[in-house]
């Protein structure tokens, strides 16, 4: 059973918080959550090349949860009271799942976004998360998703 969590994992939560609240990180979560559409690991690298902004973006937003998500997979942060308090990891894997394995074959690093992928896997609204499609019939009201999206946060 997990423990209880304590006002270390309080403090820690509120410090990730606070580290998206950085200028930069920012612009690049409202850029992987809305800006960044591809349809497959081609589309992605043709779209969003090496060195450019939007890659950078992608990078920092992805490090950033995967970090994150390495605390509470490594037992640093109480894994009950973050996905309490988080939702976005969850999205974010969803929709980089598809280029995860490429990458990790094109990088030879099995690691990468491993803990993204373990904690968002887990979140209790994991099984049943589904992203928003486009071009894509609707789930009938009773199957769709309640959609989380981070409240602006200055």
């Amino acid at each position: 059973m997990a423990s209880e969590p304590t006002q270390e994992d309080a403090k820690l939560i509120l410090e990730l918080y606070d580290l998206r609240r950085e200028k930069a990180l920012r612009r690049a979560r409202d850029f992987v959550q809305k800006g960044c559409k591809f349809k497959n690991y081609k589309d992605f690298n043709k779209r969003y090349p090496e060195g450019s902004k939007e890659r950078t973006y992608v990078g920092m937003a992805l490090g950033y949860w995967d970090l994150a998500c390495t605390l509470v997979v490594k037992g640093l942060i109480n894994e009950e009271l973050f996905n309490a308090t988080n939702f976005e990891h969850v999205g974010l894997w969803f929709k980089f799942q598809p280029l995860a394995e490429a990458w990790r074959k094109e990088y030879k690093y099995d690691g990468i976004m491993r803990s993204l992928e373990t904690l968002a896997s887990r979140h209790p609204a994991a099984a049943t998360y589904r992203p928003k499609q486009k071009g894509k019939a609707k789930a009938a009201p009773s199957e769709r998703p309640v959609e989380h999206e981070d409240e602006e946060e200055e």
